[in-house]
């Protein structure tokens, strides 16, 4: 990842959902927040971020795209 990728909105991947991260103001304050989840049934946590709500969610250790789900993108306009 370039140095000066700037990324504006962080998330966290859930199995197969991201949840927002609208506090979250890097990288340390998302993966803090992903350590502290007790996933239910084992399910595997990840850091994800995007830089515009046109853009698909990548994952921040390896940018592979994650693809959006649309009841997170409705609950995202509810809770701004």
């Amino acid at each position: 990842m370039s140095s000066t990728r700037k990324p504006v909105q962080w998330g966290v991947l859930i199995g197969e959902t991201v949840r927002a991260l609208p506090t979250a103001r890097n990288v340390t304050d998302a993966t803090l927040f992903a350590s502290k989840l007790k996933p239910v049934r084992g399910a595997k946590t990840a850091v994800v971020y995007r830089d515009s709500k046109d853009e698909m969610w990548r994952r921040w250790i390896d940018e592979a795209p994650v693809p959006t789900q649309l009841a997170f993108d409705v609950f995202d306009q509810e809770a701004s």
